[in-house]
């Protein structure tokens, strides 16, 4: 007899406690209006109107658009991996990292990026094709480094024609580089 009375008290006991302070804490809370009543309509077409006077309409073209919510603006995705390489004729190695930048909105950047994410694999031997040939000259200098950049956008662009996107890298930065 003794053993159900404590089997009751060490499990009925606890929750009967959680029981009770739930409804306490229940019953303590009042709400503003009673969710019975109607909402005042007339405050809420009277608030609508103002702010339908202080801000200028949305046009249905700018909604079809979608640049209600954010204008598009350049993205940056920077290249996971370093483009390590030898110079030809010599004893030295070249190693550069890049990132790429997309002119779009926020949330069509994001997926353009994962986009780039999971092609990056095929992106990799794409980019090296352009640096087979690189003299040290080229790479010591602005302008080849610019060149480059351009090559490895032009074929990261002509990679995703292949594959059935649109070509949207803007441009191909070097973030990084070093000659050793």
């Amino acid at each position: 007899m003794r053993a159900p009375i404590k089997l009751a008290a060490l499990y009925g006991l606890p929750a009967a406690l959680t029981i009770g302070a739930f409804s306490i804490g229940h019953l303590s809370i009042s709400p503003e209006t009673s969710p019975l009543n109607p909402p005042n309509v007339e405050a809420i077409n009277e608030a609508a109107s103002e702010q339908d006077a202080e801000e200028p309409s949305v046009d249905d073209t700018e909604l079809a658009e979608g640049n209600i919510l954010s204008e598009p603006d350049f993205q940056y995705y920077p290249y996971p991996s370093t483009v390590i390489g030898n110079i030809p004729g010599s004893n030295k190695l070249f190693s550069f990292e890049i990132a790429v930048s997309i002119f779009e909105t926020p949330l069509s950047a994001s997926n353009l990026m994962s986009a780039l994410e999971e092609r990056e694999p095929q992106l990799r031997p794409v980019i090296l094709d352009q640096t087979v040939d690189l003299t040290e000259e080229a790479l010591l200098s602005k302008e080849g480094r610019s060149n480059l950049a351009e090559l490895i956008k032009a074929s990261i662009n002509n990679s995703l024609i292949r594959w059935g996107y649109e070509p949207f890298i803007h441009s191909v930065e070097i973030t990084s580089f070093i000659v050793t």
